[in-house]
């Protein structure tokens, strides 16, 4: 498992009041500025979410069950280390989420990974649920992974598909989140713990997050076809 330094991170917790910002690192800060930019090309862009989702990644380690090993040194001597001590099943919502899983796989490098697929009615700005494709979840802890929680529909539809399997906790992680997807995730169950790199404080007529990004998944992989 890589090391990586402490960064800028938005833990909402589980509650309803609005969470603090912890905006006292840059090295995240670098890379939502990075996929913000128009002028980020694909694979910069999906690098970018790779870094975003190993930071992330390190941040839910705090969350999960611990073990206390032992080890013997070069010198001889004993060192006594805290490890995480299991391995949670990831899910991600294709196609944005994709990269973001990707980093956190870093982290998570043994966990098994299940796949959903959904889009967006762009008229009623509902989810269509066309593939699900998931490990078994029963006691287990599930990371739901998704670049964006803008209005909280495909996410909350996730959630619900995941909830009827058993877990025995979900957490959900994006990359910028708007506070109405936020409030409606934590109206559902404040019980979820939400981590996002950046919070954005509204979504425009169409449902896409403002300031936001634009569309994630055409910006890792291109523009989708309207014939589909």
């Amino acid at each position: 498992m890589k090391s990586f330094i402490s960064c800028l991170l938005i833990v909402l917790c589980v509650t309803k009041a609005y969470p603090a910002i912890l905006n006292d690192r840059i090295a995240l800060s670098h890379l939502v500025h990075e996929i913000r930019d128009p002028k980020t090309d694909r694979k910069h862009f999906r690098t970018s979410l790779e870094k975003i989702g190993e930071y992330l990644g390190v941040e839910v380690l705090q969350d999960l069950s611990t073990k206390q090993v032992e080890i013997q040194t070069l010198t001889g001597a004993t060192a006594v280390h805290i490890l995480c001590d299991e391995d949670p099943v990831l899910v991600t919502i294709l196609r944005g989420g994709i990269p973001l899983l990707m980093g956190i796989q870093e982290i998570f490098p043994n966990a098994e990974v299940g796949f959903l697929g959904m889009a967006r009615n762009e008229e009623t700005l509902q989810a269509i649920t066309s593939y699900i494709g998931i490990p078994d979840v029963k006691d287990k802890r599930v990371i739901i992974v998704d670049t964006m929680l803008a209005t909280g529909g495909s996410m909350l539809d996730a959630i619900k598909i995941i909830e009827s399997q058993g877990p025995k906790e979900i957490i959900l992680i994006c990359a910028i989140a708007a506070k109405d997807g936020i409030a409606r995730i934590l109206d559902y169950s404040p019980n979820i713990k939400i981590y996002a790199a950046a919070t954005d404080p509204k979504l425009n007529e169409k449902g896409y997050i403002i300031p936001g990004l634009g569309d994630a998944g055409d910006r890792c992989y291109g523009i989708k076809s309207e014939n589909h």
